[in-house]
C-alpha cells in the first residue's frame, strides 16, 4: 500500500509541477513505488501458487510484455488526440489510484505463511547462499541487457543505418516475441531448465547474428526479435527459482533481487554509453553477448540436486 501510494505521488508531482527538481524527484518517486511493487506483488504470486511458481511468472511477464508493446502506442494515441503528453500521465494516476482502492480491499486469507525469525537478519542469511548470490548476479546482469538493449536500439538504427524508426519498431519486435516466448514457457512451466539455458542461447546466438550481419537492416530486426524470443522466460524463471528455492522468505528474496535488477538496469545501459561514445554504438553492442555468455556460466554454477 505505501509503495502505491509513493508510485502515485511520483506520478502527481511530474503531472503538476514544472519546476525540474519536482519532476526528477518525481520520476525517482515512480521508480521506487514502482520497483517495490514489482518485486512485492511477484512475491505474492509465488505465494498464492506456491505450486505453480514458473506458471504464474511467466504469465505475469506475458502481461507485462504486452502492456510494453501497446503502451508506447497507446501513449502517443493520447498525446496526438489530447495534444498533451500529460493526460497520460493523468489516467496513469487514476488507474492507480483504483487499483490501490481495489488492494485495500483485497483478502489473502490463510494462503500466506508467516515467518517468525529471530536468527538474524534474513538477507544476511539468504546471502550466506551461494546460489542466492548466484540469482542475484543473474538477475542483475539480465536486466542490465534487457534495458540496454531497449534503451540503446533506437541510437544503433540511427548510427548503423541512418533509420532511427526502425529501432522504434524493432523494439517492438523484440518485446512481441517476448510475449510468445513467456507464452509458450507458461504452458510448459515444468520444461525450467530447457527454458532458462535454452533461451540463453538463443539469445547469445541471436545477438551474434546481429553484430556479424550489419550489412542488413532486415536481418537485424529479425535478429533482435530472436534475441526477445530467446530472453523471454529468463526473468520468470530465475525469479521462480528464487520463490521455490526461499518460500519462507519470499518478500525479503524478491526485494533483493529487484534490487539487483534495478542495479544492472542503471549500470550496464551507462557502461554501453561510455563505450559507444568511445568507440562508437556498434562496438558497444559487442558487451551484450559477452554478459549473455557469463550469465549462462553463472546458471551452470548451480547444482542440479539444488535446482527446484
Amino acid at each position: 500500500m505505501i509503495s502505491f501510494g509513493i508510485f502515485i505521488t511520483g506520478l502527481l508531482s511530474v503531472y503538476l509541477f514544472n519546476n525540474l527538481l519536482l519532476v526528477a524527484a518525481g520520476i525517482f518517486l515512480i521508480g521506487c513505488g514502482f520497483a517495490v511493487v514489482e518485486g512485492t506483488l511477484s512475491g505474492l504470486l509465488s505465494d498464492v501458487n506456491p505450486d505453480e511458481t514458473s506458471k504464474v511468472m511467466n504469465i505475469s511477464q506475458m502481461i507485462l510484455s504486452i502492456g510494453a508493446v501497446a503502451g508506447p502506442f497507446a501513449a502517443l494515441l493520447l498525446t496526438d488526440i489530447s495534444g498533451s503528453w500529460k493526460v497520460i500521465f493523468l489516467l496513469m494516476i487514476i488507474l492507480f489510484g483504483l487499483v490501490l482502492v481495489y488492494f485495500t480491499k483485497l483478502k489473502f486469507g490463510g494462503s500466506i505463511s508467516k515467518v517468525n525469525d529471530n536468527n538474524g537478519l534474513i538477507s544476511l542469511k539468504l546471502f550466506k547462499d551461494s546460489i542466492f548470490i548466484f540469482l542475484c548476479i543473474s538477475i542483475f546482469i539480465y536486466v542490465g541487457i534487457e534495458e540496454g538493449v531497449a534503451f540503446w536500439l533506437g541510437t544503433y538504427f540511427k548510427d548503423m543505418y541512418n533509420a532511427g524508426n526502425l529501432g522504434a519498431y524493432t523494439l517492438s519486435g523484440f518485446w512481441a516475441s517476448m510475449i510468445i516466448g513467456r507464452y509458450l514457457a507458461s504452458r510448459f512451466y515444468n520444461k525450467k531448465d530447457l527454458f532458462l539455458k535454452g533461451g540463453l542461447i538463443i539469445s547469445l546466438l541471436f545477438m551474434i547474428a546481429a553484430l556479424l550481419l550489419k550489412s542488413s537492416a532486415v536481418a537485424n530486426i529479425i535478429c533482435f526479435a530472436g534475441v526477445g524470443l530467446g530472453f523471454s522466460a529468463v526473468w520468470p524463471i530465475i525469479i521462480s527459482i528464487t520463490a521455490d528455492n526461499y518460500p519462507k522468505y519470499t518478500g525479503t528474496a524478491m526485494g533483493i533481487m529487484m534490487t539487483f535488477g534495478a542495479g544492472g538496469g542503471i549500470a550496464i545501459p551507462f557502461l554501453v554509453g561510455l563505450i559507444a561514445n568511445l568507440s562508437g554504438i556498434g562496438t558497444a553492442f559487442r558487451v551484450f553477448p559477452v554478459l549473455i555468455f557469463i550469465i549462462l556460466m553463472v546458471q551452470r554454477s548451480f547444482k542440479s540436486d539444488k535446482m527446484p
